[in-house]
């Protein structure tokens, strides 16, 4: 015989059971709900809200919700003992029967079928190998499965390229004779073309000037000045293996020649 457990244990089933009451109103199951699922206590297993929280909790009148816990006491879902004034509210218990009712559903949903290694059940097959039950694999090893070789596309790719991180350019109008001069000096000094020859020189907004990393160039100390001269050899090294436009002192174009051609031409007028 089933045995009546707790009601915290069994609350579900009980939930469940009484939402399929089909002779229970929808106002009593209404406050079936809310009593259960709102003010029952898990250990004393009883509640005691008022009609008049019961009533402003699901939009009814007091009326309504004393009819409706007739009902349910009626219909053997709750055991209410009624108060005797201010202060001593009714006091709501889910029943004895209704509660083993409960006990008895959860009894069904808790049976458990004991699965065995050498016998079939509901989770698995029964063993066709002869493996033995300790730990281990269960299935025996697929040789064909295990020669055949997946080759991983990263293995022949070429490696990853650096990348130096791109150096802002900023115009320097051709009128900034001071900016300009100082530019050329300093390109001088480390060694690299002229800004003509690096094919700096730009049109903004109808206005001649270069293009460079800076309105000024770096001193010794300023931690730009390496980077610079790192763009400006990349540049060089660019423009040689390709032919670019020659852009004469006023800045039109004439002529399309190689970059080392142009330094030649440098080197013999100095």
């Amino acid at each position: 015989m089933s045995r009546t457990r707790p009601f915290r244990d069994v609350k579900l089933q009980w939930l469940q059971q009484l939402s399929c009451d089909k002779d229970l109103s929808d106002n009593a199951r209404s406050v079936a709900l809310y009593i259960v699922t709102t003010h029952l206590n898990g250990h004393t297993e009883k509640a005691w809200p008022s009609y008049q929280t019961i009533a402003d909790a699901t939009g009814k009148s007091v009326k309504t919700i004393q009819r409706a816990v007739r009902e349910l006491e009626l219909s053997g879902w709750f055991e209410v003992e009624r108060g005797n004034g201010v202060g001593h509210n009714t006091e709501y218990r889910p029943s004895a029967s209704s509660t083993l009712r409960a006990s008895q559903a959860r009894e069904k949903t808790d049976k458990i079928v004991t699965l065995y290694p050498d016998k079939g059940g509901q989770n698995r097959p029964g063993r066709r190998s002869d493996l033995s039950s300790e730990g281990g694999q269960i299935c025996p090893p697929n040789i064909e499965k295990e020669i055949i070789y997946k080759p991983n596309p990263r293995e022949d790719a070429p490696p990853r390229v650096e990348t130096r991180r791109a150096v802002p350019l900023v115009f320097v109008a051709e009128t900034k004779s001071d900016q300009v001069e100082q530019w050329r000096n300093w390109l001088q000094r480390s060694d690299l073309p002229s800004m003509q020859a690096l094919g700096v020189q730009t049109v903004k907004a109808g206005r001649r000037g270069y293009s460079l990393p800076g309105y000024w160039p770096p001193d010794e100390t300023s931690p730009h000045a390496q980077e610079w001269i790192a763009f400006f050899n990349d540049r060089r090294d660019h423009l040689a293996g390709e032919t670019v436009w020659d852009l004469n002192p006023n800045f039109q174009t004439t002529k399309l020649r190689p970059f080392w051609a142009r330094a030649v031409g440098e080197l013999a007028a100095s």
